[in-house]
């Protein structure tokens, strides 16, 4: 009779440390499984409103920015399929924007009117020493793919202080004169 309590304790314990390597396995096979089968994340659409990007697509033609995490961001005019992606090389981020004058708002009223300005090379310095040169497109935006750093972007007065983080888009709004009205 006491064999036959050690082989059911012997046997209780088996079950006991089968369940639990089973429930350990199932649980490192899950995160595996489910990221392998979850979706990778959608563009995320931003619109310049005559001061800042705000979210979504922009609602009268004009153009906007796609933005995904470790992907080359894209300027759009339409949304009618996604965009093709162009993955970040490593260590690297994205600023991307859009230069243009301001025509309204404020002390000049009448909302917030701009104007784009196309064409316009835009130096991209580090530490004092130019890095780079971008040109805006035919709507006014720009991108430029940089390693992560501190830099500045602009002419002159009108220059912006970007921290670029790997694999991170950061949008910039460069304001680079204001419409005076009397």
């Amino acid at each position: 009779m006491q064999v036959y309590h050690i082989c059911i304790s012997t046997l209780v314990t088996m079950v006991k440390t089968l369940n639990i390597f089973l429930a350990l396995l199932l649980c490192s096979a899950l995160p595996a499984s489910a990221a392998g089968t979850r979706p990778t994340a959608a563009w995320t659409y931003y619109h310049f409103d005559g001061t800042a990007f705000v979210a979504g697509p922009a609602v009268d033609g004009s153009p906007f920015v796609a933005i995904r995490k470790k992907a080359q961001p894209v300027v759009l005019t339409t949304q009618t399929t996604p965009p093709e992606q162009t993955t970040l090389p490593d260590g690297t981020g994205v600023i991307a924007g859009i230069c243009y004058q301001q025509g309204g708002g404020g002390k000049l009223g009448g909302g917030s009117r701009y104007h784009v300005y196309p064409h316009v090379p835009l130096r991209i310095s580090s530490g004092g020493r130019q890095f780079v040169t971008v040109q805006t497109d035919d709507h006014g935006y720009f991108v430029a793919v940089l390693p992560a750093g501190l830099y500045s972007v602009g002419n002159g007065p009108f220059t912006a202080k970007i921290t670029v983080e790997p694999g991170v888009t950061t949008l910039t709004p460069l304001r680079i004169g204001k419409r005076m009205v009397d």
